[in-house]
């Protein structure tokens, strides 16, 4: 390697150093640095240039690209090696500098702003370069800090490495590229350990969803390898010949293409001479899955999604292919991060819609516009990928034609095709079987059975609960202890007659054990709009007692809440699971259930008959399927009702929205 002369990127394109020169370009660098605002965006820049030195080698010949990838997490560096075209002597002086560019269109990065962002985004970026007529090594340090100083002593320059290059296995290859960066306090990100990924596999997993690892179509063909160096000194390794973009299909066990879901419907519809109806019996192969995912190519949208002129047209102009996963829990989600190991909250796949263009995701999800069914917007991944087209500098906007017709796309795909195939997924339940919360749970019941045995009571003396018709709660609860005495004052009064309390025990994993009673008592049990308006219809009463005195269930599980919210939580993190609760009792609905379930009311009118035992308010239902979850009482609504207040209308109906 010959001697390499330091040299001041900057000058190649400005050649000036006056104050005033200087200050312009530290602005002109600035406002590139501002479009870089995501975490990953140091591995998109460096990935992309690889995979397009690569791309231009091979249209000049025949050859295995590779990419290696080194995170040293003990360092703090990431470095990109590739055995791509490699620089030019010419090129490796100017490159660095803003909006110098030596690719053509159709190329990952052309606006020559990249190498900037890394270069005077950090305080350390090592090059190194090798062709069959140039070859070089250099470093450059504090640009970074040059860049915040406002009268920095000089200009950061290239200089020649005096080290040796940080990828060993740059000096195994006949030319190429490669380039190491080092994270510091004052560069984002700051610390590459922050997202908690310690391994290869899991970075490269990220990476797909992430960077140009993601391919949309398999048009390169790259074999990648990753090193992991974690902060034990610890190495991992992994590799993929061809990455594409991650697929839920990876994670999960129990998925099917939409396509073959729609053919077996079609197959059924021609043995059985009648059209499939949505939630009839599927095979086993197609009920119960975790995710519905497909890929369809320009055509395949025009023909499958409900278009107009202008939309196929432009459909067609940018030759638009979507790929996309559809959860039947938002749990799902976190089981993928689980799986990968990434800082909580810090999600790998999510629901959105991911534009993508030059073959890779590009810039942040977006909002899945939908008007109805809005819990749904978050169980879908939907990436729309543009060709003849790309991002704004730092690859994080398009233009508003390419994101509307994206939304329009999304939403479209969401109202028919994916309505149509849900009712092939599981119930949600919110959290996965757990083998051992049933037993304890079960366990618990028969305790409490067993002890309700051995140990009534009863209180039966004529003069109490009557004649005081007031409650004792004075002001409206604001926590969940209030609802739980509000709401036994309401049994012991016999506002809400269905219900007997087994036992109540904050250290079990639920609230409270009840058991349900329904009695051929008619004036307790019918509904009366005046006289008794939480009763039951006499059609269900009938039903239910099949000419019995009265029916006591067996131990049924009640969970008491302020909010419904509380317990969406509570199931998100998995611990509490909706197929173990019967009832749940809470001050008000909360917002948050929106995600995952849908509320009935039962106080409105004409619904008392869907009231399966006295006192019950509300039913909750999955989002996804439709299915009943579990009974409910809001203790507001039921107030609100019973006094006949303001508003009580309004909120009913806020639960259809």
């Amino acid at each position: 390697m010959g001697k390499l002369t330091s040299f001041d990127p900057l000058l190649t394109k400005y050649g000036g150093s006056e104050e005033a020169v200087i200050s312009s370009v530290k602005r002109e660098i600035r406002n590139i640095l501002n479009s870089y605002v995501g975490w990953y965006d140091p591995f998109c820049e460096l990935i992309q240039n690889s995979l397009d030195a690569i791309d231009k080698r091979k249209e000049k010949e025949e050859f295995d690209g590779e990419i290696h990838i080194t995170i040293n997490l003990m360092k703090n560096t990431i470095s990109v090696t590739d055995n791509g075209i490699g620089f030019k002597e010419s090129e490796y002086m100017k490159f660095l500098a803003p909006n110098f560019s030596f690719k053509p269109d159709g190329f990952r990065g052309h606006k020559g702003v990249g190498t900037t962002y890394l270069a005077y985004g950090f305080n350390y970026i090592q090059i190194y370069t090798k062709t069959p007529d140039f070859k070089a090594g250099g470093v450059m340090k504090d640009a970074r800090s040059w860049l915040d100083d406002p009268s920095p002593s000089d200009n950061p320059k290239v200089v020649e490495d005096n080290e040796n290059v940080k990828d060993p296995w740059f000096d195994t290859i006949d030319r190429g590229t490669s380039m190491t960066i080092q994270c510091d306090s004052e560069s984002y990100p700051k610390d590459l350990s922050w997202m908690g990924l310690d391994n290869a596999d899991s970075w490269l997993k990220v990476l797909r969803v992430q960077t140009g690892l993601g391919q949309i179509n398999k048009v390169s063909d790259v074999k990648v390898v990753i090193e992991v160096v974690d902060k034990k000194e610890r190495v991992t390794h992994a590799e993929k010949d061809s990455p594409e973009y991650l697929s839920v299909i990876e994670f999960l066990n129990k998925v099917q293409k939409v396509d073959d879901i729609n053919a077996k419907m079609d197959d059924l519809y021609k043995k059985n001479r009648c059209l499939f109806v949505p939630g009839s019996k599927m095979p086993a192969k197609f009920s119960n899955l975790d995710a519905v995912y497909d890929k369809w190519n320009c055509d395949e949208i025009c023909e499958k999604l409900l278009l107009d002129k202008e939309e196929i047209e432009l459909v067609k102009k940018y030759n638009i292919t979507v790929i996309f996963a559809y959860v039947y829990s938002l749990s799902v989600w976190d089981k993928i991060d689980k799986a990968i190991g990434i800082r909580k909250g810090s999600h790998v796949l999510y629901g959105g819609i991911q534009l993508a263009a030059n073959n890779m995701p590009q810039g942040e999800l977006i909002q899945i516009p939908l008007t109805k069914n809005i819990g749904r917007q978050k169980q879908a991944n939907i990436v729309v990928h543009f060709e003849n087209c790309s991002a704004d500098l730092g690859r994080k906007g398009f233009k508003k034609e390419i994101t509307d017709l994206g939304k329009e796309l999304s939403r479209k795909l969401m109202d028919k095709p994916l309505m149509k195939v849900r009712t092939c997924f599981k119930a949600n339940t919110g959290a996965a079987p757990d083998l051992r919360r049933q037993m304890v749970l079960s366990e618990w019941k028969d305790e409490m059975t067993q002890h309700e045995q051995e140990c009534p009571l009863n209180l039966e003396n004529p003069h109490f609960f009557d004649p005081v018709k007031k409650i004792a709660i004075t002001s409206v609860p604001t926590r969940e202890q209030d609802v739980i005495a509000l709401f036994n004052q309401l049994i012991a009064g016999g506002v809400v007659r269905g219900i007997r309390i087994m036992s109540t025990n904050e250290r079990t994993t639920y609230d409270s054990l009840f058991k349900i009673v329904i009695s051929n008592n008619r004036d307790v049990q019918l509904f009366d709009e005046t006289n008794n308006p939480l009763g039951v219809s006499e059609d269900v009463l009938d039903e239910m007692l099949q000419d019995k005195e009265e029916i006591v269930s067996g131990p049924q599980v009640l969970e008491y809440k302020f909010s419904v919210d509380g317990l969406v939580e509570d199931i998100d993190s998995g611990l509490k699971n909706t197929s173990d609760i019967d009832l749940v009792v809470a001050w008000e609905a909360g917002e948050r259930y929106r995600d995952n379930f849908i509320i009935e009311s039962l106080v409105v009118d004409g619904n008392e008959s869907l009231r399966q035992y006295h006192g019950v308010t509300h039913q909750l239902h999955s989002a996804n399927t439709g299915e009943h979850v579990c009974n409910m009482i809001l203790l507001k609504d039921l107030m609100m009702y019973l006094n006949n207040s303001e508003g009580f209308e309004e909120l009913q109906e806020s639960y259809e929205q």
